[in-house]
């Protein structure tokens, strides 16, 4: 059982991802930054780098382990005794399979229990009708037995609100943020460390390897640009799809791409660069589109949720419908090439970041709503 302090509110968060992520990054900044306001608990996989980090900051005691993206029977029996023996009094669950932990938690063992659920985007268009009209039944099911939603957007919220998933006293948004980090490494000198190329305009994609993000659009258009050697489309990240992106780029014998995997250094990345790249099929709230804000780095991103909330359209950056790879090729070229458009994104780009992604006010935010809703029993 824990060592927990009785003044201290007991949290558990569950995620069924603790590898490279928007979710498992922003879990992360909210056990470092309250670590010591709560007695904090983490049920998720043990995956580089979040998972490993956490179980060793919490220890053995204070951590269960949980499949990746799987629903196990046996494991949702031993979560109950893990909530019971921890006193928990708030659930935290991040995404969607960790909200069915949750909640089936709260209905079948622990009703008083507080379940706090963060979807980290609502992604109904991925799906066919019939798993659609499944999914839509399923959330409005279980938001009976969900105390708080927390949105990472206002589009998030408001694709919850118009498929009646929930009423909007239930919820509230909270922009994902970051601590502002000050870079002041020479581009040329950082590329030099990083051994990428000084005299090329470097298109960053820093993604991780999924369906959702779409890579295969982003080789699409590096494709394009094959016969011009000032480009060279920059790849940081990992995942499931991570074979296939290989195959692809292969296939295609495209030199203009490098594929560098995970990076525990992604800022230096940013800053290397000259413009961000993202062709998303949907998103909650992208850390690395903000990490790129904060460094005055222009972007040319898909207009989906989450992604047009972060780049504003001709202010920051250039937002280009999906399937329009042409178009994204054309804001590419535009941004590169003309100074005076580039260095109003820049410029921006920091300003908006600085309006609207304060990390403290995230911080508080969180703060607020645990206490809030203990008050609230």
């Amino acid at each position: 059982m824990i060592n927990y302090s009785e003044n201290k509110i007991n949290i558990l968060f569950i995620t069924l991802r603790s590898g490279w992520g928007g979710a498992p990054k922003h879990i992360d900044l909210i056990i470092q930054n309250l670590f010591s306001n709560y007695n904090i608990s983490v049920a998720a996989p043990i995956e580089e780098p979040y998972g490993t980090e956490w179980l060793k900051k919490l220890g053995t005691e204070n951590y269960f382990k949980l499949p990746h993206r799987k629903f196990s029977v046996l494991k949702f029996f031993k979560l109950r005794t893990f909530v019971k023996n921890n006193q928990i009094q708030i659930i935290h669950a991040h995404g969607k399979g960790a909200g069915i932990y949750a909640r089936l938690l709260k209905l079948l063992f622990i009703p008083k229990v507080k379940v706090i659920f963060t979807l980290h985007g609502f992604h109904i268009d991925a799906y066919n009708l019939l798993q659609k009209k499944g999914y839509l039944l399923l959330e409005k099911s279980l938001s009976i037995l969900t105390d708080l939603f927390i949105n990472v957007s206002q589009g998030e919220q408001n694709i919850c609100l118009e498929n009646n998933i929930y009423k909007k006293s239930k919820a509230k948004v909270i922009y994902n943020a970051i601590p502002q980090i000050e870079q002041h490494t020479d581009k040329i000198i950082l590329r030099g460390k990083l051994n990428l190329p000084d005299n090329q305009i470097l298109i960053l994609s820093l993604t991780r390897f999924s369906y959702m993000k779409n890579i295969e659009a982003t080789i699409d258009i590096a494709e394009l640009f094959k016969d011009d050697s000032k480009y060279i489309f920059v790849i940081v990240g990992d995942g499931e799809e991570k074979q296939n992106i290989e195959n692809k780029i292969r296939e295609k014998n495209l030199k203009n791409i490098l594929l560098l995997g995970y990076k525990n250094n992604p800022h230096d990345y940013i800053n290397a660069s000259d413009i961000f790249l993202s062709t998303s099929r949907w998103e909650g709230l992208p850390y690395a589109l903000i990490e790129a804000c904060m460094y005055g780095l222009p972007a040319v991103v898909s207009d989906v949720v989450g992604n047009n909330e972060v780049i504003l359209n001709d202010y920051n950056g250039r937002l280009f419908k999906q399937d329009d790879i042409l178009l994204a090729v054309t804001f590419i070229k535009e941004i590169s090439e003309d100074e005076n458009l580039y260095h109003r994104l820049s410029i921006n780009a920091k300003k908006h970041f600085l309006e609207n992604f304060a990390f403290d006010k995230m911080i508080s935010s969180m703060d607020q709503v645990y206490k809030g809703i203990i008050k609230s029993d």
